[in-house]
């Protein structure tokens, strides 16, 4: 990165002063997208855990907990999305954060989502193989 001209110094201590390093924002981005047709490619983090209806507040804990606070770092007020495994998914956002686990504020009732279909399927094609290479080939295309 090339610093302005009022930036340059000859003397190197000079560059330790904070105040004249370039700052660089820090950034959390999640996708908020609204399409719950494709979630695969993006969204908000999931997790698994349903509240029964709008309002409704759920507590999460476990591995689950720590993985939000620990692992992705997210506070009250981030939002995310909890599914029941069964179709089931509600946007929310997280109200409160403890030692112990955190509390979700479902924003929406839950709703059903159906399950996707894959998108293309996939074909090999290769020569013959001498030997076991052709099982070894198999083997790992399945």
């Amino acid at each position: 990165m090339q610093l302005p001209r009022a930036l340059v110094v000859s003397r190197p201590s000079l560059l330790s002063r904070p105040w004249l390093k370039p700052s660089i924002p820090i950034v959390r981005a999640f996708s908020a997208a609204s399409d719950y047709s494709d979630q695969s490619r993006g969204g908000l983090p999931r997790f698994f855990s349903l509240p029964s209806s709008k309002g409704g507040v759920v507590r999460v804990q476990g591995d689950e907990f720590w993985h939000m606070t620990k692992v992705l770092r997210l506070g009250a007020n981030d939002r995310i999305e909890l599914f029941n495994g069964k179709g089931g998914l509600v946007e929310g956002c997280i109200q409160n954060v403890d030692r112990t686990g955190i509390d979700f504020v479902a924003a929406r009732d839950p709703i059903v989502v159906n399950p996707h279909k894959p998108q293309w399927d996939v074909f090999a094609a290769f020569g013959t193989l001498k030997g076991g290479r052709a099982d070894w080939l198999i083997e790992k295309c399945t």
